[in-house]
């Protein structure tokens, strides 16, 4: 029964809506108050719900499109930060390696260091000082109150260090410095090299500004407690705006509505924190602006629903308009997140993919098990781009790039992913069977290309590239690994063919690595070697070839390596030379040597002198003078009987400074001789100019004595010139009586070789005790 009475309750609805249905216009009538009530309330409760759900996906939005964002901003940021300590991280290198040689304004005119965004780079000495920068005629100023030099100076472990935006004291602009520690080879602090950069850059540099809208914000902290750089309403903020910790609230934000302690509009905010820096990021869009299209369409609901309840028809006009007009809306802003994640993955210049979407496609293609050696990378740099960049403006740079990138994309073809990774670097990802066969073709044949020149302003430019091949041949690299074999294979590339102005490509092997490494392997057996006290002397006797009498010692160092035993100079000395060990290593010789000798002369009336040899990094970069003076004092010997040997080529290194000390040196009574003379570039004239009180003919001359003609009349003129100027003259490599005959009618000089006497131990030598 009951069963029957509700069907016949449907079945009468049923009937009774089909008659509404059925009903004219003048028949709702009366069935207006009642259905006008009925619909206001349904139309009303509709409405309300409708712009709950509105205010929450236009929210939604909102708080997605400042994750997008952040997620672009602080991959360039994390890009900027990157380019920077790939700078700060070469130089200090490049610094520690070899702190007699670096020059960092060289390097900058070599295209070597070449940050876009670098105001200037600058080394700093462990007293404060600045030691070099690139900032030309830079006065002389001490930063040892800087908070980075001080972090470093306290702690070791700082790695990269990022100021507070600071006004700087060598370039005189606002800059935020990127700092690592120096070391000295023992690990003792040795200064800090500062890379400045435009703290606008991080915020005026991100190449999608647009999206952020009039009242949009971006800003960059810094784990430190400092604000980096802010921009908001497109105005940078001033570099002396508020710290980091106005933004403590927005920390861990994630497209929340926050109060700016800036400028207090209201905004959604989200924060990411870079993952290999110290660096946070801060993208805010304005709340007005981001609801300015749920407010409009809030409006619209609240006015509609009020005419629904006077005119109901043309209320259901203007709902279903509204709803029209909705859905295109959100048609349009899935169009415009497909457009930001187009722009984030996308090199804003030449319209190649950037960096960011190269690793990810490499990373995928990794992470699917592909096989060994179906994938490659072409690493792709411009020579001397930056000198092109310089001399006709950064437009035409820009204009060069463009072209560079479609001519590469046109011989990489459609099917391959070419992307922009740096300034003037291009990757070309070579994939399937064959891939490092097509890699090598492929790197020909952009070569090829490149001889066709570049037409820019009316003139033509012939750019020569340098490219590096890396074959995934290890399962178990990654995708930096690959791009770092292909980074080393492009910078040897270029040094074969920048050097003879040639485009060379050139395919990774291991040894590009071991090559480095054995380097740093080198630099840390010399650095034991000084520190475990493993360098001797040998000593050899310089004799009066009138008398036969000893009139002097030569002391020459040896290495008592504990694996290869005895090494002798020629193995190390030049290496040491190179990366600025032969400083320290000049101090110990010259420290033994004068001891020894400070014990024969206890034991030895003969006032015998001792020569010792000095590098040219050590009258350069040393500090010879004083530690010349602390041995004699130490020792108690006689200035006039410590003779120093020095090269052609350390009178040239420097000629005012070396000129200035070798003075000083001679005023003390230390007596100076140019040794190998002959091999380099003086000549018998300059010897009126130099500062010397003798000469050293090389061995390679007294060779050819007494047959040859050249080496006779060469021994005879510089026998009489240096009799004639007052200057000593002492002949080595005598090792025949021949020879010790024949120079005995050039007089009074003095000789020294194996017809005499090796290069001995101190206990076999004819002097003090032995004497």
């Amino acid at each position: 029964m009951a069963d029957a009475k509700s069907e016949q309750i449907r079945s009468g609805l049923k009937d009774w809506v089909q008659h509404v249905w059925r009903l004219r216009p003048a028949q709702f009538v009366a069935w207006i108050p009642a259905v006008a009530v009925a619909l206001v309330i349904v139309i009303w409760i509709a409405v309300i719900v409708r712009i709950q759900t509105e205010a929450s996906e236009a929210r939604e939005t909102a708080a997605a499109a400042t994750a997008e964002l952040a997620s672009s901003f602080s991959a360039h940021i994390a890009k900027t930060v990157h380019d920077a300590d790939v700078v700060v991280r070469w130089v200090k290198y490049e610094y520690e390696r070899s702190p007699a040689t670096f020059n960092v304004a060289a390097y900058e005119r070599q295209g070597l260091i070449a940050a876009d965004t670098a105001l200037q780079v600058t080394i700093v000495g462990a007293n404060g000082e600045v030691l070099q920068t690139t900032t030309p005629d830079a006065q002389p100023v001490n930063l040892a109150d800087r908070p980075h030099f001080i972090a470093h100076k306290t702690n070791p472990d700082v790695g990269l260090y990022i100021s507070q935006p600071v006004l700087g004291r060598v370039s005189h602009h606002w800059t935020l410095q990127f700092t690592r520690r120096l070391n000295n080879p023992d690990g003792s602090f040795a200064g800090v090299v500062v890379v400045s950069e435009d703290p606008n850059y991080l915020t005026n540099g991100f190449y999608n500004l647009e999206s952020l809208g009039a009242g949009g914000m971006l800003a960059v902290t810094s784990d430190n407690g400092y604000l980096l750089s802010r921009l908001a309403g497109e105005k940078p903020a001033s570099p002396t705006g508020p710290p980091a910790s106005a933004y403590r609230e927005m920390q861990d934000a994630k497209g929340g509505v926050f109060i700016d302690p800036v400028d207090h509009v209201h905004r959604f905010v989200t924060y990411r924190h870079l993952t290999q820096y110290p660096v946070a990021v801060l993208v805010g869009l304005a709340e007005t602006n981001e609801l300015a299209g749920y407010t409009h369409a809030r409006t619209l609901y609240l006015l509609m629903s009020g005419a629904v309840t006077f005119v109901l028809l043309v209320a259901a006009w203007l709902i279903t308009m509204m709803m029209n007009e909705l859905l295109a809306g959100r048609e349009e802003m899935r169009h415009l997140a497909e457009r930001m994640q187009n722009l984030a993955e996308t090199d804003a210049l030449t319209g190649l993919p950037n960096r960011y979407l190269l690793t990810e496609t490499v990373r995928r293609q990794i992470g699917t098990d592909r096989p060994i050696e179906r994938l490659a990378l072409l690493f792709i740099d411009l020579d001397n781009f930056k000198r092109i960049n310089d001399a006709l403006g950064h437009d035409t740079g820009d204009e060069l790039l463009q072209n560079v990138a479609r001519r590469l994309a046109k011989v990489a073809g459609k099917e391959r992913l070419l992307a922009r990774v740096g300034g003037d670097e291009f990757v070309l990802i070579v994939d399937g069977m064959g891939a490092s066969v097509r890699a090598r073709n492929l790197a020909q044949s952009i070569i090829d290309a490149f001889e066709l020149a570049f037409g820019l302003r009316g003139n033509s430019y012939v750019i020569r590239v340098s490219i590096g091949i890396a074959v995934y041949t290890d399962s178990d690299d990654a995708e930096y690994d690959l791009l770092r074999q292909a980074d080393l294979a492009m910078y040897a590339a270029k040094g074969d063919g920048k050097p003879a102005n040639m485009s060379k490509y050139r395919v990774y092997t291991p040894d590009l690595s071991t090559r480095a490494m054995r380097d740093i392997e080198r630099q840390q057996e010399l650095q034991f070697a000084i520190l475990n006290g493993e360098f001797f002397l040998e000593y050899q006797p310089i004799v009066s070839l009138s008398t036969g009498e000893i009139r002097g010692v030569e002391a020459l160092a040896r290495w008592r390596h504990p694996e290869k035993g005895t090494v002798m100079p020629a193995d190390f000395i030049p290496f040491a030379e190179s990366t600025g060990f032969i400083v320290p290593i000049g101090e110990q010789v010259l420290e033994q040597a004068c001891a020894q000798f400070s014990e024969w002369q206890e034991n030895d009336p003969r006032p015998l002198y001792l020569s010792v040899n000095v590098s040219a990094a050590q009258l350069v970069h040393g500090d010879l003078v004083r530690v010349v003076h602390r041995c004699l004092n130490q020792y108690m010997i006689d200035p006039r009987r410590l003779q120093l040997e020095i090269t052609e080529t350390a009178i040239l290194e420097d000629s005012a400074a070396v000129t200035r000390r070798l003075k000083e040196l001679r005023l003390s009574g230390v007596r100076v001789v140019l040794d190998d003379f002959g091999t380099g570039y003086s000549s018998l004239s300059q010897l009126t100019s130099l500062v010397i009180d003798g000469v050293k003919i090389d061995r390679s001359f007294t060779r050819g004595v007494p047959g040859d003609k050249a080496a006779l009349a060469t021994f005879n003129s510089i026998a009489s010139l240096t009799r004639d100027l007052g200057l000593s003259l002492i002949v080595e490599g005598v090792e025949t009586e021949q020879q010790a005959s024949w120079l005995h009618r050039l007089g009074d000089i003095q000789v020294q070789g194996f017809y005499f006497s090796r290069p001995v131990a101190p206990a076999d030598l004819r002097v003090g005790k032995a004497a």
